[in-house]
């Protein structure tokens, strides 16, 4: 052995177990991390989609009702539809009462992340024609980012319902 406790496997594996053993009537939690620490680490998850071409609100049937209100006085559509498009992908959603309906175009499978603004997210299933359903409707501001079969990464702009 040349001193070096990384030298030696036997003598590495004990050091490590020594250090991560809980001295006798000490705490198993870990203590908190440092305030600068967490900063760090919330930055760096906020660059985790930086790969992923942003999809822009190219439509928008609430807005379409509401030039059509001040212009007609017509009474809004029940459905609401939303268009968000990249260069590589489009992705068309209808909100009925219950879920948000949704499909790539063009068609393909793929998965989605509903990521809500407050925090959380859920995975879902795009089909081989390309559609998805999310249920239940997000209650807050969310996102959708949404990855193809064939490795196409796209997040859409904030929305709220």
């Amino acid at each position: 052995m040349s001193g070096e406790p990384w030298s030696d496997d036997d003598e590495l594996l004990a050091l490590l177990g020594r250090a991560l053993r809980v001295a006798p009537g000490a705490s198993r939690e870990a203590p908190g991390a440092p305030r600068e620490v967490v900063e760090a680490g919330k930055a760096a998850w906020a660059w985790r989609n930086i790969d992923a071409e942003l999809a822009a609100l190219t439509h928008d049937s609430v807005l379409d009702d509401e030039l059509a209100t001040v212009a007609t006085r017509s009474e809004r559509a029940p459905l609401r539809t939303m268009t968000f498009q990249s260069a590589e992908l489009t992705i068309e959603v209808e909100v009925t009462d219950d879920a948000l309906l949704g499909q790539f175009v063009p068609a393909q499978p793929g998965q989605v992340e509903v990521v809500v603004q407050q925090g959380g997210s859920t995975a879902l299933t795009v089909d081989e024609v390309g559609f998805f359903v999310v249920r239940p409707i997000p209650s807050g501001p969310f996102r959708l980012h949404c990855r193809t079969a064939e490795g196409t990464s796209v997040v859409t702009d904030w929305t709220t319902l």
